[in-house]
């Protein structure tokens, strides 16, 4: 009897070890995946609808913004571990900010696999509009600012147009052109009028910019200018090759644009 309480003393002895690892190891587990689920943008959610493949990357870093999960739908695009947007039938594919705003533009797939753009408006940004002029070209006003964009979809790429201008306007879309102007300068003239007064008026000096479908380069009309009392000028296509505008004055002007951007015919 004696030699079984003592053998009976060992085995708790050597239990007692084995017991402990156990508990440190499952003590770990949970830690570590506590840990994992603070550090997802969806936490719990994420885990449990999510899973990854060789098309699903997880987080896809375009810093200093962040998509998750990659290519699925209903993902979200993240900035300062911020949810900016998410939408239950999109796919978000890239996103870019709109110079000297605090708004973004950001690129997504439909359900029915068609390319879109969207905004996240931030209220700081003020009286604000974004809209589509065709499937492939989008405009940003901000009357606040006076700020004017014109964004692109081309080759599943969200492209802001010739970012360094404030007044990118009037997009006008053909088959396989696009064209669009800015405002290059304005200032005070003063005529004679036929009865010999004076009137001061202020000019609009428009810049126009011709775009083919088939290539990202954009064509800036150099040699033609264009000027107006009125600070919006609406272009038309007339044909293939020309778009016509008309003047505060009534009159109206039309342009073969192969004079000017010949290669781009």
């Amino acid at each position: 009897m004696l030699t079984c309480i003592l053998h009976r003393n060992a085995e708790k002895k050597l239990r007692l070890p084995k017991n402990n690892m156990q508990q440190l190891k499952a003590n770990t587990f949970f830690v570590f995946t506590a840990l994992l689920l603070l550090l997802l943008p969806q936490g719990v959610t994420a885990v449990e609808t999510f899973s990854r493949d060789s098309e699903h990357r997880g987080i896809v870093d375009l810093s200093p913004y962040q998509i998750y999960p990659e290519n699925r739908m209903g993902n979200g695009i993240y900035l300062d571990n911020k949810l900016l947007d998410s939408h239950p039938q999109r796919v978000i594919l890239n996103i870019t900010s709109i110079k000297n705003t605090k708004s973004y533009v950001y690129l997504y797939r439909a359900q029915n696999g068609v390319l879109g753009l969207d905004i996240v408006k931030n209220d700081a940004d003020g009286d604000a509009r974004f809209w589509k002029v065709d499937p492939e070209f989008y405009q940003y006003t901000n009357r606040d600012f006076g700020i004017q964009r014109v964004f692109r979809i081309f080759q599943d790429k969200v492209l802001p147009l010739l970012t360094h201008l404030r007044t990118g306007a009037g997009v006008a879309t053909s088959t396989n052109h696009a064209i669009f102007y800015h405002i290059t300068d304005s200032k005070d003239i003063t005529r004679t009028n036929s009865s010999g007064q004076q009137i001061t008026q202020r000019v609009y000096t428009f810049r126009l910019h011709l775009i083919n479908r088939n290539f990202e380069k954009i064509q800036s009309l150099l040699n033609l200018q264009v000027q107006d009392v009125s600070h919006r000028l609406k272009l038309k296509w007339v044909n293939e090759y020309s778009i016509s505008y008309k003047l505060s004055n009534g009159k109206k002007e039309t342009v073969d644009l192969r004079k000017y951007a010949p290669k781009f015919f």
